[in-house]
């Protein structure tokens, strides 16, 4: 078994072997072809999230491949069958059956590694917000992997979608929108009200901060609600409370991780929903770039400098 280590916080990651585990009676293991990639791995790596896990650690959360074998309990599994699961960036893993989802075949296994934590993350964030049929939605970082899964899940939901980003290369991968803003060279809050004919937007969606947030704010319409799901810009926003009283508006803090952390069952539920609606067609994840395993500091360090379009994966 090959995983990717953190030994050392701020040092590159390194590829150590093992060998590999072998299920218990309950449990599936999994040759993994695709570990999903996400910004919070990065900032774990150079000790800049809120979570410092002890070291040496290996960083990662959702992993797709194929099955491998199963315990002597397992009976609705068999080997080749395509999964997706929990786990840090490994090329073999043991994981409990409860924890297995087949992946449906609408989706590449590169897509599927990919959808857990963004989607997740958007679909308890929408449901908090109440997003609705025919509501605006002005998405920060729109070319992202979050931003990707916030327009996707919106346009699921039949809401229309301003995408924001900070080049016009960006927008162009952002897919069919209502709008595109490049905030590096126009204002948001004048754009946003431009679109909308002056009514303002339902719902911000702001994994960036920094100095981006105070003009989205002021873009929403009355009683719009401003989603805080992240800093990828590197620094906390100072927002200005009165125009939170202005209009009625509501700032709501999305941190998924602990809500499913403390809400496993209904984050199964949730991922269930989500793969129900794969398989429909009712959203469709992009395709991730791809990065080996020795490539992983490369990939962790285009995460951190925003290199990363969309979404990204490691192949063992």
């Amino acid at each position: 078994m090959k995983s990717v280590v953190c030994t050392a916080i701020g040092k590159p990651v390194e590829i150590q072997t093992s060998t590999d585990p072998t299920p218990g009676p309950a449990d599936v293991l999994v040759h993994v072809t695709a570990c999903g990639l996400n910004y919070v791995d990065a900032l774990m790596c150079t000790g800049g999230y809120q979570i410092k896990p002890e070291l040496p650690f290996t960083p990662g959360s959702e992993l797709a491949g194929t099955v491998a074998a199963i315990g002597e309990d397992v009976d609705d599994l068999k080997s080749g069958d395509r999964v997706l699961t929990r786990g840090g960036f490994v090329s073999v893993v043991v994981r409990p059956r409860s924890s297995i989802y087949p992946i449906p075949n609408t989706l590449t296994e590169g897509q599927a590694a990919t959808l857990w934590q963004s989607y997740s993350t958007m679909l308890y964030a929408y449901t908090r917000a109440d997003l609705s049929d025919g509501e605006t939605v002005l998405v920060l970082g729109a070319s992202g992997g979050i931003g990707k899964a916030a327009i996707d899940l919106a346009h699921s939901r039949g809401a229309r979608v301003i995408a924001a980003a900070s080049s016009d290369d960006r927008l162009r991968t952002c897919g069919e929108v209502f709008g595109r803003i490049n905030y590096d060279v126009e204002d948001v809050k004048v754009r946003a009200r431009e679109l909308t004919e002056g009514k303002g937007v339902d719902v911000v969606v702001d994994p960036v901060g920094g100095d981006r947030a105070d003009a989205a704010l002021r873009s929403l319409d009355n009683l719009g609600r401003y989603l805080v799901i992240g800093f990828a810009a590197g620094s906390i926003p100072r927002l200005p409370i009165n125009q939170i009283l202005l209009r009625n508006r509501n700032v709501l803090g999305i941190d998924w991780g602990a809500w499913s952390g403390s809400h496993s069952d209904d984050q199964e539920t949730n991922l269930r929903t989500l793969l129900n609606m794969a398989e429909r067609g009712s959203i469709a994840p992009p395709e991730p770039r791809t990065y080996s395993f020795e490539e992983a500091q490369t990939a962790l360090d285009d995460l951190m400098n925003r290199r990363v379009i969309g979404k990204a994966v490691l192949k063992p």
